[in-house]
């Protein structure tokens, strides 16, 4: 710390002769916002100081020392944790030279306490022996040391007025953050705006666009392909492991920098935004973004990494033991199936007793729901690979996906057949909004010459004009979707790749990667990637295959369907093989199939749920005969 020319010190004694003084810059910006505006920045507090220095030449910068608290606000936490409170402390330990003088841009920046907090806090300095200067308000940068004449009551006036602007800016943003809570309780998104690829993260999540036009989220294929990528990655390794591997790639996030581990949890792995869920002042406000993984992946991917926070142990293996982990589903009730590795004692010849036994290590399959939220009637579980045995259902599956029926079920007729029908709705909404539109622009020119004449507009007029432009906002974001559903089918693959690429690479992976670590990770991936799911058909009763030679489950494999709002697993779609099974035209079959997925779709954005399946049904607890007997009695 800097001295004075000659000694300066604070003793029982007489204070001795200060030849130099002493002054330290103190700048508080609340937002980070703040720090390069103009009004309030970090910059033009900075630039004040120097002004105030050049106008005070008895005065010196201490050591270059400068307090800046960024995002701190001015009642209570500067004072408490913020730069101001090591300047105090400073002081109390007696580090700071006699009559340092704390210089900052207004009251308003050093303290918004009530009057009386903020005046002790500001006596408070003056009684450790130092002041406090101001460059902008009614002091002019004078320095104030507490013993001018009528200045306690107007310090008193300037922490009162920097105080109540303090209660009347939070009042505005509560007011702000009531309307805001109002509008998501009504899904009304008007208040969101768009922004451009690569700016500021905004409102929202940085794999999602806003259409401002329709008041609509939509996902960005680019981006939203990556986080689902990286969510699959997260049931099996950290974030730090992630991070690694997309760097290694060369993928950079929107602001064209590498992912930190940090940024992959906070503003991927945790976020809510994942399941369509906005959090707003602490209350979670659902259906507000597309989900873009299931709840029951969300909640996998933490407990996968609690686990390996726990217990090193229970991190990735040297090999990925489910290498259908996430794509694999109970058949009874649609959770996802997760594989156990175990190991065992067992007699080393057959049916020996009390013979010589051998530690021997197994993997079975059960149904996550059974096992730990026990939803779920099929508790039973199957093997997966159990070498003592000869079963090896990984690779039974691998033969199922490689030999199934691929060119036929995206087949080059059925894309062309599908965009036909998107293409033609697209027409027949353009051509039905062009209607709306004739009608509304002769509405316009009526209401036009009502006021050139000087005449009033008639009510009616003005009421059918309304109900014109709600039907034409409502046809236009139809329009528009429609745009968006053509775009997204031209990018899928027909039939012809989608079996030549996935027989091709279950092969080689069969042949020559089954067995390496990173390569079933990067398989796990790709199979996602192309839609395919494998469901596991376990018995509910009879004995457990474990115990038994007796075969009771059975795997298969195809397209799911999933619901259109929380993107949970339904089943398969067996449309197509029960059509070819009774010997009906496939092709008028996908014809149907693409107009009634369609029909679908815009009756259940109406109702609010998937109707292509049942809603589920209530479930009435049951009550003992003393409690329906207390309950009649109540009646009568």
């Amino acid at each position: 710390m800097a001295e004075a020319t000659q000694k300066a010190s604070i003793t029982k004694g007489k204070e001795s002769e200060i030849t130099t003084k002493y002054s330290i810059s103190y700048i508080r910006v609340s937002t980070k916002k703040q720090t390069k505006a103009e009004a309030s920045g970090i910059e033009r507090q900075e630039e004040e100081y120097q002004r105030w220095l050049y106008e005070h030449p008895e005065y010196k910068n201490l050591d270059g020392v400068e307090f800046i608290d960024l995002g701190v606000s001015g009642r209570g936490k500067n004072s408490e944790k913020g730069a101001l409170s090591v300047f105090i402390k400073e002081a109390e330990k007696g580090n700071l030279p006699p009559h340092t003088c704390l210089v900052c841009s207004d009251m308003s920046r050093l303290t918004r306490e009530q009057p009386y907090e903020g005046f002790t806090l500001l006596k408070k300095i003056w009684d450790l022996g130092h002041t406090f200067a101001f460059t902008e308000g009614r002091w002019r940068g004078d320095v104030i040391t507490g013993r001018e004449r009528g200045m306690f009551g107007l310090v008193e006036i300037a922490i009162d007025t920097a105080s109540t602007e303090w209660e009347r800016k939070r009042d505005r943003a509560n007011g702000y953050q009531n309307k805001i809570a109002k509008m998501l309780e009504k899904r009304d998104l008007s208040f969101f705006k768009s922004r451009v690829e690569g700016t500021k993260i905004s409102m929202y999540p940085f794999w999602l666009g806003f259409d401002e036009k329709i008041n609509e989220f939509y996902v960005i294929e680019k981006w939203g392909k990556l986080v689902k990528r990286i969510c699959d990655m997260a049931l099996n390794m950290g974030s730090k492991k992630i991070a690694w591997i997309l760097k290694q790639e060369g993928i950079k996030n929107v602001r064209g920098r590498f992912f930190a581990p940090n940024t992959i949890r906070q503003t991927i792995l945790d976020h809510r935004g994942l399941l369509g869920e906005k959090i707003h002042n602490g209350i979670t406000y659902k259906g507000i973004y597309p989900p873009i993984i299931t709840p029951e992946l969300f909640d996998l991917i933490h407990s996968a990494k609690e686990s390996r926070k726990l217990d090193y142990k229970n991190g990735p293996k040297s090999k990925m033991v489910n290498l259908f982990q996430g794509l694999i589903f109970c058949a009874e009730c649609g959770g996802l199936m997760q594989v156990a590795k175990k190991t065992t004692f067992k007699c080393k010849k057959a049916n020996e007793k009390n013979g010589e036994k051998i530690e021997i290590e197994y993997e079975n399959i059960y149904c996550d729901r059974a096992k730990t939220k026990k939803t779920c009637k099929a508790t039973n579980s199957a093997p997966y690979i159990q070498k003592h045995r000869d079963i090896d259902n990984e690779l039974l599956i691998l033969e199922k996906i490689s030999k199934f029926r691929w060119e036929e079920f995206f087949t080059d007729e059925k894309h062309d057949s599908e965009l036909n029908a998107k293409v033609e709705k697209r027409q027949r909404l353009l051509h039905d909004r062009n209607k709306v539109e004739k009608i509304l622009d002769n509405l316009k020119r009526s209401n036009i010459e009502y006021l050139k004449q000087g005449r009033v507009v008639p009510i009616d007029l003005d009421k059918l004009q309304i109900e014109e432009q709600e039907k034409y906002d409502e046809l236009n974001k139809k329009y528009n979707k429609a745009k968006l559903d053509i775009q997204n089918l031209k990018r899928k693959k027909t039939g012809k790749e989608f079996k030549k690429d996935i027989q091709e690479r279950v092969q080689n992976f069969i042949k020559k990667e089954r067995f390496i670590p990173k390569k079933r990770e990067e398989f796990n991936i790709w199979l996602k990637e192309i839609g395919l799911v494998v469901t596991a058909d376990i018995e509910i009763t009879g004995r457990n295959p474990r115990k038994s030679a007796n075969k009771n489950y059975y795997f298969d494999t195809g397209v799911g369907m999933f619901d259109f709002f929380t993107r949970e697993f339904k089943g398969l779609n067996q449309v197509e093989d029960a059509a070819n099974a009774f010997g009906m035209d496939i092709k008028q079959v996908r014809k149907e199939e693409a107009i009634r997925e369609q029909i679908y779709k815009e009756q259940s954005l109406k109702a609010g749920r998937d109707l292509r399946f049942h809603k589920p049904k209530k479930e009435f607890k049951k009550i003992t005969e003393e409690e329906f007997s207390k309950r009649i009695e109540a009646k009568l």
